[in-house]
């Protein structure tokens, strides 16, 4: 199983979470992911975040092989035009490192949205238009990237390597346009429906044009060093319902000998 790596701006400078990933590139993590917020409350309470695409550029300068990725960019937060052009950049001056998670956000009127109407910033209503919102934005990306891409993007920027790009998912549904849009899905390892949701997505691959290829199943957990370990009982029940990658998310300020020491 590959394990990856999120630190939180919201808790820590620029320094340390550019230190930190360094370390994790050291100690051998596959990828290391950042969020997609504008206020850092929201983490662990916060006093400021980060803007995710921008980070993502200056952990590309400050890396050379650790692969970098968001976990996950909420579709609401951006034009996906825009996002889509933001991710090409960082694929191209990361040397093809990124690894682009999508989202489709939260209801209005919840926490996770007060960002949003603090800087006046839509949020579509119900589950199906958000879920919709993100199947277009899905079919942009794959307009702007095309290699026999319309006239009117010919001078748009198009990464030379397209990025891996999943979803996260909170539902079967979800998990299905995952498994037949995308490289993949990532989903909360304590969802209670984890196992539908995982096998809801592993059945739509196996029906669809994209059989046979390989599929990123991922989960994320809190950051236990414990779960370095193959034979941990949450790793033996992920890789039985077939997941094959685990993202270790440091919520509170990471302890740089805790993640150096992680592989052994």
């Amino acid at each position: 199983m590959i394990i990856d790596i999120q630190l939180n701006p919201a808790v820590e400078p620029w320094e340390r979470i550019r230190d930190g990933v360094q370390v994790a590139e050291a100690a051998g993590f596959d990828t290391a992911y950042v969020f997609d917020h504008f206020a850092g409350d929201l983490l662990r309470g916060g006093e400021r975040m980060l803007e995710c695409f921008a980070l993502l550029g200056a952990l590309a300068g400050a890396t050379s092989r650790i692969r970098l990725g968001t976990l996950v960019v909420n579709i609401a937060n951006r034009n996906p035009g825009v996002m889509a052009m933001s991710a090409a950049t960082v694929q191209t001056v990361s040397g093809g490192r990124l690894v682009l998670g999508l989202g489709a956000g939260a209801a209005p009127n919840t926490m996770w949205s007060a960002e949003h109407r603090a800087l006046g910033l839509e949020i579509a209503p119900t589950i199906a238009a958000r879920h919709r919102r993100l199947a277009d934005a899905l079919d942009l990306i794959d307009d702007l990237w095309a290699a026999d891409r319309k006239p009117e993007y010919t001078h748009f920027h198009r990464p030379e390597v397209r990025p891996p790009v999943f979803l996260g998912v909170n539902s079967e549904p979800l998990a299905r346009l995952a498994a037949t849009r995308t490289d993949g899905f990532n989903v909360r390892q304590s969802h209670d429906d984890l196992a539908a949701i995982v096998a809801a997505g592993l059945e739509a691959r196996a029906a669809s044009d994209r059989a046979g290829e390989p599929m990123l199943v991922s989960v994320w957990d809190h950051f236990d060093r414990a779960l370095a370990d193959p034979d941990h009982p949450k790793r033996r029940q992920w890789a039985e319902l077939g997941v094959n990658r685990a993202v270790l998310v440091c919520l509170d300020p990471h302890d740089p000998t805790e993640i150096a020491s992680f592989f052994g």
